[in-house]
């Protein structure tokens, strides 16, 4: 008996085993094999591109993240068995002959012990090994059947992703075009209309990311449908609701709370999960007041706004450069003309 084998290969299988059931049973994020592959994975895309958020390669990242950890869950499971099988010479034997099997029909005898299969050609050897075979075989159907079925609810969370982007950016290509377009003349009802769907599908979002990190890293090329700009597009639109705007009587004020609740929480997760280190390259630029004013909205002073923007809401907007940056973006996709 092989001691070292015999328990480094359970040590294989039982991180395997915790990874996979951390990832795809628990809400409170990937383990932390998981994560390791995944910000690997996204680190090799997003340098190959060149930090570049139009970049099409980056397109690729989120199905090789899933592809990755798969294969990365097949591989612990079955090299894991195999070691365990191979502590022991006489381990395995060949059915018909009672030969000890080779390492490499150990090898072989893990896989499809894993899958399921139950070819017979080999077989274990006594009442342990037996009993060993009958526990891989049932956490084989159990862990890849679990990892498989974990994409499911992933690409569904993907297109939530997809969809609060996309409504997002139709109601205007910038926050001030946003305002504009919902501005009736009294107030901005238009806007605050749309508000509580608005906050259902970012309260989902948000909740989807805690359960499935991986989604983090579905990348759209495209600026008009990508999150990250849309994300920031409508916290500058209630941020210029909060300290543009003069008229209170413009303002819902229980829907702007409400809205700005929910990115405060999507924001708060984004800290904690994805930006360790919020130091930027790029400023977060100072709102301009023009387009609005010629809108005939009642509008604070534009150096009282700038000096909110710059100061009060500085940190703010630091972490909202780094998200923008981390996924290849920057300001110029959020204030579009």
């Amino acid at each position: 008996m092989n001691i070292l084998f015999l328990c480094l290969g359970t040590f294989i299988f039982l991180v395997t085993a915790l990874d996979i059931i951390k990832t795809t049973l628990s809400t409170m994020g990937g383990g932390k094999l998981t994560n390791f592959i995944t910000k690997r994975v996204w680190l090799i895309y997003f340098s190959a591109s060149g930090k570049d958020g139009k970049s099409k390669l980056l397109s690729y990242a989120g199905p090789t993240i899933l592809v990755s950890i798969l294969l990365t869950w097949i591989i612990g499971l079955w090299s894991g068995l195999f070691l365990v099988l191979l502590s022991d010479a006489d381990s395995i034997v060949n059915s018909q002959t009672k030969a000890s099997a080779s390492a490499l029909e150990k090898l072989y005898y893990a896989g499809f012990t894993l899958s399921t299969l139950g070819i017979g050609d080999y077989i274990a050897s006594n009442n342990t090994w037996r009993i060993v075979t009958g526990v891989a075989a049932f956490s084989g159907l159990a862990f890849i059947t679990a990892s498989i079925t974990y994409f499911v609810p992933v690409l569904s969370a993907v297109g939530l992703q997809s969809k609060l982007s996309l409504y997002i950016n139709s109601m205007g290509k910038s926050p001030q075009q946003i305002l504009t377009n919902s501005w009736n003349g009294k107030s901005f009802s238009s806007f605050f209309d749309n508000t509580s769907d608005l906050c259902q599908m970012l309260m989902q979002h948000t909740m989807n990311h805690h359960s499935y990190p991986v989604i983090h890293y579905f990348h759209n090329s495209k600026p008009q449908h990508s999150i990250a700009p849309a994300l920031v597009k409508l916290d500058e639109t209630s941020k210029l609701l909060q300290h543009g705007i003069a008229g209170e009587e413009a303002i819902n004020r229980l829907k702007l709370n409400m809205l700005q609740t929910t990115i405060d929480a999507f924001l708060d997760m984004v800290q904690g999960s994805f930006l360790r280190d919020t130091s930027t390259k790029e400023a977060a630029p100072t709102p301009n007041l023009l387009q609005l004013r010629e809108g005939d909205m009642p509008l604070r002073e534009q150096d009282e706004t700038a000096q909110t923007f710059n100061t009060t809401l500085q940190e703010r907007r630091k972490v909202l450069t780094a998200l923008l940056e981390m996924d290849g973006w920057s300001w110029n996709d959020v204030y579009s003309s």
